[in-house]
């Protein structure tokens, strides 16, 4: 079992390969690896509290991918409720996750 993390700087609601960010992650999990599903910069905006994907981001934390949104993006675009299952993170988190939490980065 492998250690992913998958990082999105895109915002999802305009990046045509949005669905298959998403996609990969829950296949991923389905496969019995680890997955942290990683928003920054306007990736984030997919994490806003009743936004059309949070369901989405909500559905893959509850099927085990771990789902994060950096705190500083989020703040800089107005987000104060995240969706179910999503929490707040930082760089620092990021930067451990990358160096020492897992064995595969891909960024998007």
């Amino acid at each position: 079992m492998s250690r992913y993390v998958i990082v999105t700087s895109r915002d999802l609601y305009e990046y045509a390969s949005s669905s298959q960010v998403l996609e990969l992650a829950g296949a991923l999990k389905n496969r019995g690896h680890e997955v942290t599903l990683y928003l920054i910069e306007n990736g984030v905006l997919a994490a806003r509290r009743g936004a059309h994907l949070a369901a989405r981001l909500s559905d893959l934390s509850r099927a085990g991918v771990t789902v994060l949104a950096e705190d500083v993006s989020a703040k800089a675009r107005g987000i104060e409720q995240l969706a179910d299952g999503v929490r707040l993170s930082n760089m620092d988190e990021l930067a451990d996750l990358i160096v020492d939490g897992c064995d595969k980065v891909i960024w998007y």
